[in-house]
């Protein structure tokens, strides 16, 4: 099971926003495809899959403040 984590951006940055979710639950997803869009301070970033998988279990929803290194969502590897 991979585990898609709110990286650290930024030394001033402790958490984001998440804005809009770009999957749902039992999505199917590959390498490289957007995840999430989350918001930060100054500025919007998408976070992308690491791994090819389907879409496990998403962790908070839209509007949600998530602290940096928390998980957001989980996705079983194919």
């Amino acid at each position: 099971m991979f585990e898609v984590v709110i990286p650290k951006v930024g030394m001033s940055v402790t958490e984001v926003e998440i804005t809009k979710w770009k999957v749902k639950e039992g999505d199917k997803v590959n390498k490289g495809d957007e995840i999430v869009e989350i918001a930060m301070e100054k500025a919007n970033t998408v976070l992308t899959s690491e791994v090819s998988g389907i879409v496990d279990e998403i962790l908070f929803k839209e509007g949600d403040t998530v602290k940096v290194g928390e998980v957001v969502c989980r996705i079983k590897e194919l």
